[in-house]
C-alpha cells in the first residue's frame, strides 16, 4: 500500500477518484462525494431504475455466500490497491483499526453466521438503501448484506477512519458477479450525511448519541442503530463471577454495542458493589494487551486517539468515581499504544460516565436500589440476563 493509492467512489458502476480526499491512519487516501454529486447520481438511478434489476432472492443468496467467504478468506481486488489476500486484509486492519489477526478472522466468519440469519427472515423491498458505517468493528457490514438481501440498491457511506473492510466487501461482490449499477460506494463529510438520507429510500446509520440528535435523523424511513449502554443487573444475594463478568466487558476489544459498560449492584446490606468490582478488576488486569491475550485479544490505538480517549475518562471521573483497575488506562508497549480494560467504581447512577459507552473495555460499577436499576435499564438496549446476577423485578432481560 502507497502513500499515493487513493480508495476511489463507485457511482453508476464505475469507480471515479473525486477531488477531494482525506488521508486515512495507517492506510490509503480516500476520495470523499460532495452533496452536488451525491444529488446528481440519485437522479440519474432514480431516471433509470427500471431498467437496474437485481437478481433473484436465491441467486442473491448464493452470491452473498461466495462474496462472504471471498471477504474472509479468499484473494480480493481492491480498487486502487490492487488484490488483496486474507493476510492482506489483516495487516491492513492492523495499520488502521489496530485489530490483531485473531479479531479479524472472528469478525469475518460472524458475518458469514449472520448472514445465514438474515436469510431465515429476510423481506423483500426493491429501492435504494444507505448504509453508514462506523470505524469500531466491521461486523457491522451486516448491515450491507441485509440491504443487498432484501433486493434493494445499496449505497455503502464508509467510516473515514477505516473504510478499508467495506471496500473490500464491495470488492468481493462485483467479483462474485454482483451488478455494479446496484452498488455505490460513497465516502462522504458528516455534512454530506443528510443529501445521502434525502437520496436514498431506506438509511441504516450506525454512530453515537451526537448523531441521534441531529435533525436529519429524525426521518421514519432511517434505522439508527446506535449505543447499546448494555447493563447487566447483581441481585442482593447472587454471587458475581468475576471472570465471566470480565469476559462480557472485554470481549472483541470492548468494541460491540452488547459489551458490558454499566454494571448494577442493587443495594444490600451484604458484599458492597466495590468489594465486587475489585475482584472484577483483578480479572481486568490480567488481560494480556501485548502479545494480544489468546481468550480475550485487545486492540490497538494511534497515540492521539488513545490519549484523548484517557482524557475524557479523566475529565469525566470526579467527583464520585474511582478507577478500580490498577494498570494505567493508556499502555505504550514496544511502539504500540492500547487502551487497558478499565473498571471505574461510582457513587451514583446519575455519574457522568454511567451508561457511558466506549470503543474500548470499559465498565462502570454502581450501587443503586431497584429504582435505580430500572432506569439504568431504561436506557440500556441490552439488559444482559446473567447466569451470575438476578435480574430485579420490573428489569426485564
Amino acid at each position: 500500500m502507497t502513500g499515493e493509492a487513493v480508495l476511489p467512489l463507485l457511482r453508476a458502476g464505475r469507480w471515479y477518484r473525486s477531488m477531494d480526499t482525506v488521508p486515512v491512519p495507517g492506510g490509503p487516501s480516500l476520495s470523499l462525494a460532495p452533496e452536488i454529486l451525491v444529488r446528481d447520481d440519485a437522479a440519474r438511478l432514480r431516471a433509470r431504475r427500471a431498467a437496474t434489476t437485481v437478481p433473484p432472492f436465491a441467486r442473491r443468496m448464493e452470491m452473498l455466500r461466495e462474496a462472504v467467504a471471498l471477504f474472509g478468506h479468499g484473494r480480493v481486488p481492491v480498487e486502487s490497491l490492487g488484490v488483496q489476500d486474507a493476510g492482506g486484509f489483516d495487516e491492513a486492519m492492523r495499520a488502521t483499526a489496530g485489530l490483531p489477526s485473531v479479531l479479524v478472522r472472528r469478525w469475518s466468519a460472524m458475518l458469514g453466521e449472520r448472514l445465514e440469519e438474515l436469510a431465515a427472515d429476510v423481506r423483500e423491498t426493491g429501492g435504494l438503501t444507505l448504509v453508514s458505517l462506523p470505524a469500531n468493528t466491521f461486523t457491522c457490514l451486516e448491515g450491507v448484506l441485509e440491504a443487498a438481501l432484501s433486493g434493494a440498491a445499496v449505497w455503502v457511506r464508509p467510516s473515514r477512519r477505516e473504510p478499508l473492510s467495506s471496500a473490500r466487501l464491495i470488492g468481493a461482490l462485483l467479483s462474485v458477479g454482483w451488478p455494479p449499477e446496484t452498488l455505490g460506494y460513497y465516502p462522504s463529510a458528516p455534512r454530506v450525511l443528510p443529501a445521502l438520507i434525502r437520496a436514498t429510500d431506506r438509511q441504516v446509520v450506525y454512530g453515537g448519541d451526537g448523531l441521534a440528535a441531529e435533525p436529519a435523523m429524525d426521518t421514519p424511513s432511517l434505522d439508527l442503530r446506535g449505543p447499546g449502554r448494555a447493563c447487566v443487573i447483581v441481585g442482593a444475594r447472587e454471587p458475581v463471577d468475576p471472570t465471566e463478568l470480565a469476559f462480557r466487558i472485554a470481549r472483541d476489544a470492548g468494541r460491540f454495542c452488547t459489551c458490558v459498560s454499566t454494571v448494577v449492584c442493587l443495594r444490600t446490606a451484604g458484599e458492597p458493589a466495590v468489594e465486587r468490582g475489585r475482584a472484577v478488576a483483578a480479572v481486568l488486569d490480567g488481560i494480556s494487551l501485548d502479545p494480544p491475550d489468546p481468550r480475550l485479544p485487545q486492540a490497538s490505538w494511534p497515540e492521539a486517539d488513545a490519549a484523548r480517549m484517557a482524557a475524557f475518562v479523566s475529565d469525566r471521573l470526579a467527583p464520585g468515581g474511582r478507577v478500580l483497575t490498577r494498570r494505567p488506562l493508556l499502555v505504550r508497549s514496544g511502539g504500540t499504544t492500547f487502551l487497558a480494560p478499565t473498571l471505574v467504581h461510582v457513587d451514583d447512577v446519575g455519574h457522568p460516565l454511567v451508561g457511558c459507552e466506549l470503543p474500548f473495555p470499559f465498565a462502570v460499577v454502581v450501587s443503586a436500589d431497584e429504582a435505580g436499576a430500572r432506569d439504568v435499564a431504561a436506557g440500556s438496549r441490552f439488559v444482559h440476563p446473567a447466569c451470575f446476577a438476578a435480574v430485579p423485578q420490573g428489569v426485564s432481560s
